[in-house]
């Protein structure tokens, strides 16, 4: 907490909060880069960090069949483009003009890198992971530069590159990582250290896996992978792969890989296992999904820097209708220990997916994420949209979501792939495809929206880049914005939650840390006309000071230090406050003073009344105050019985008592009864340590008619198990020795 000042007033004028969680802020424009009737996807974008201008982009195109490259280069930061394809006659296999997986990168010069997988598509199967390099700002394009092995029946798959952008020792090095199939796969790596003309030797890096469990089967490495270069120059390298159980079964489970290299992509001596995921999935339109890692580093001078980010699609064990969320997770100490995951998308809704995430890092440390949603789309839930969430305190917190796309895009119609299809142009000049009923004759062929997308930042100035589909056809869309300032998204307490007076709130940072502030009010009233209290602090937390019990209501603003500038209120959150214990427990058994013959008894007490649900803790010591000594705790649940686990001393005095705790921590605690373990034979009225015989008897007469001595454990004298002990049990304790009575009782 940095600064607190409150206050209380009536403010008047207030600003209506959303109805839903996600940001009221209207989606920026949307730039259709292409309008072929044929397919686009799998986008990827760069802005110049010379001249933010410049923006590069490329993706998967079809306008000359099954499948090219396509380029667009803007000069007004994404206003406006102009697309072309990598020419055939730059393609590492002429014969063959089969392109696909573009992906892209920049150096800290505003040289532009690109990288292709070339292949044919025959019986060979031969394939090469090509690089182009771009010296004027994306104007020209040098290359084909191939890295192609010729080893046979192996094709290469999904080679994400990544440059060191540090001015360290291996500043400029270009890293590209990838899937070697060849039954089993295995993830790979080269480097180049001369602008992606020439390679090192291939680097393994996720070898495959077996167990004796699995037999003479080999578990493939894994898929999606994407490298990273951190700070310090370290090369890190995400993918999903297969995390096997232990080495005597065949079983796992999807996970998060990582492995690392200190001496700039050389050898990879860390490989370790983030976090089990889902893996292959799909959403409601169908369209195929993945818990495909995208990652980045904090490599500014910023308070992150040397943070590692991580996002990807995941079905979580909290999602349990199956739906899937964007989460993430962060490392602070160069991915040696990670964080828990927590979750970037805000709509909440079960049945809705979030999918193909991207993630970058601009240059003050800001994380930028873009992801497919389809929260709009109610109910069925299989448009989608592409939506936005920034984090300025390093990854601990995301904020509101904002919508990036103007318009749905249908999934239906994302299943055919138009490019032999007949077209139409529609009234504003772009062109569809005429639908094919049934869509499932129509050829599949690289249809769906792609596996990635691309979103690119220079400071507060971005660009993303995604496959759209509002006209009915795959297009390359992109939007440019300014970073925005968005209202908070709240985070705790949970709204309409029971919480203990004076609750702490907390909702994501919004703004840049150095120059953010936020109005805080709280009030009994709804409509916050009446009672408010108003806050102003400079970090995303208030101490609530509300002690009243009941319902209570309230939402955050965002402002900049610097300008004075406002974000509309948050929506409305609720918490109730409960300051008032239950009503104590009464005892029920053992009654008080009780002779266990058991060092294991059975406690029981009654259900305590509170408006919320109750736990029990029941307290055992062998003094009344119930510390030191043998004193014990035994959390129950809502089970207001418990047998106990672990056994009572011999021949010691127990104080036992059961405590009623709500759901906010108020408790009450019964009164206190004692119990020893101290055992005994049932009608062993002496004490003699034996079976029940004519000498108890005699003992018993001496007792209760000429004042003998008391039996030392009354519990043994009273054999029919109802008190108190009295000549009925005396004479139940002869009919049992000498008359076949029925069986002693002792209580």
């Amino acid at each position: 907490m940095r600064r607190i000042f409150v206050a209380v007033l009536l403010f008047a004028g207030l600003i209506a909060s959303t109805a839903h969680s996600w940001s009221s802020l209207n989606p920026p424009p949307n730039v259709r880069i292409t309008n072929i009737p044929q397919l686009n996807n799998e986008e990827q974008v760069w802005l110049c960090p010379t001249d933010s201008n410049i923006v590069i982009a490329n993706w998967r195109d079809f306008r000359l069949g099954y499948r090219q490259v396509g380029i667009g280069r803007s000069t007004d930061a994404g206003a406006t483009w102009v697309d072309s394809l990598i020419p055939v006659g730059m393609q590492f296999y002429e014969d063959s003009a089969w392109q696909s997986d573009p992906t892209l990168s920049v150096d800290r010069f505003g040289n532009f890198y690109m990288c292709v997988l070339d292949f044919v598509n025959s019986s060979n199967s031969a394939s090469s992971i090509t690089f182009y390099n771009s010296f004027d700002k994306g104007v020209s394009w040098n290359g084909p530069f191939g890295f192609a092995t010729g080893l046979p029946n192996v094709f290469e798959d999904k080679q994400f590159i990544t440059l060191d952008r540090t001015s360290g020792a291996y500043d400029g090095s270009l890293y590209c990582s990838w899937t070697r199939f060849d039954n089993p796969d295995r993830i790979m790596l080269i480097r180049s250290t001369d602008s992606g003309q020439t390679f090192s030797d291939t680097v393994l890096i996720g070898p495959t896996q077996t167990s004796t469990g699995c037999g003479a089967s080999i578990i493939d490495a894994g898929q999606f992978s994407i490298p990273v270069v951190n700070k310090n120059g370290n090369v890190h390298v995400f993918w999903q792969g297969f995390d096997l159980d232990s080495g005597f079964t065949c079983t796992g489970s999807y996970a998060i890989k990582h492995s690392r290299s200190t001496n700039g992509g050389v050898a990879f001596t860390q490989l370790d296992t983030l976090l089990r995921v889902s893996g292959y999935m799909s959403s409601n339109g169908g369209a195929n999904t993945y818990s495909q890692p995208v990652a980045d580093a904090d490599i500014t001078s910023g308070p992150y820097v040397g943070n590692l980010y991580v996002t990807f699609a995941n079905r979580g064990a909290e999602d349990v209708s199956g739906r899937s969320d964007i989460d993430f997770m962060r490392s602070t100490d160069d991915g040696l220990t990670w964080s828990n995951r927590i979750t970037i998308n805000d709509d909440g809704n079960p049945n809705s997916n979030a999918f193909h995430p991207w993630l970058i890092v601009n240059e003050e440390g800001v994380i930028v994420t873009v992801f497919y949603d389809e929260r709009l789309d109610f109910p069925s839930f299989t448009d989608f949209n592409l939506w936005a969430a920034y984090s300025f305190d390093g990854g601990q917190t995301f904020t509101t979501n904002h919508r990036i796309s103007s318009a749905s895009s249908p999934l239906a119609a994302n299943r055919v792939s138009p490019q032999t299809l007949p077209y139409e142009v529609n009234p504003d000049g772009t062109i569809s495809p005429l639908r094919v009923s049934p869509i499932s004759v129509a050829n599949p062929a690289a249809g769906l929206i792609g596996e990635y997308i691309g979103v690119t930042a220079y400071y507060d100035k971005m660009v993303a880049v995604w496959t759209d589909t509002r006209h009915g056809n795959q297009e390359a869309y992109s939007a440019r914005w300014y970073l925005p300032l968005l209202e908070p998204r709240l985070l705790s307490p949970d709204s309409g939650s029971i919480q203990a007076p004076s609750p702490n709130l907390t909702w994501a940072t919004t703004w840049k840390e150095s120059d953010d502030r936020y109005l805080v009010q709280i009030s009994a009233d709804s409509t916050f006309t009446s009672g408010v209290t108003f806050g102003t602090v400079f970090d995303n937390t208030f101490p609530s000071s509300v002690t009243a019990e009941g319902k209570h209501f309230w939402r955050v603003m965002s402002l900049k230090i610097s300008n004075s500038d406002t974000s509309a209120w948050s929506p409305t959150w609720s918490f109730i406050v409960d300051g008032t214990p239950p009503t104590a427990s009464t005892l029920l058994s053992p009654v008080s003073g009780y002779l266990s013959q058991s060092p294991l008894p059975t406690f029981d007490w009654s259900n305590a009344i509170d408006a919320s649900p109750l736990t029990y803790a029941l307290e055992l010591s062998s003094n009344s105050g119930f510390v030191g000594g043998d004193t014990r705790t035994y959390y129950t649940g809502s089970a207001s019985i418990l047998a106990l686990p672990d056994p009572l001393l011999l021949d010691s005095t127990y104080y036992w008592r059961a405590r009623a705790i709500d759901v906010v921590g108020n408790n009450s605690v019964s009164g206190s009864w004692t119990i020893k373990y101290e055992p005994y034979f049932c009608g062993d009225v002496n004490n003699s340590g034996g079976t029940p015989n004519v000498v108890d008897i005699t003992y018993f007469v001496q007792w209760l008619f000429v004042g003998g001595p008391t039996p030392p454990i009354m519990a043994a004298a009273n054999v029919n198990g109802i008190s108190p002990v009295n000549i009925v049990d005396l004479v139940y304790l002869v009919q049992y020795l000498f008359a076949s009575g029925p069986p002693l009782n002792c209580q």
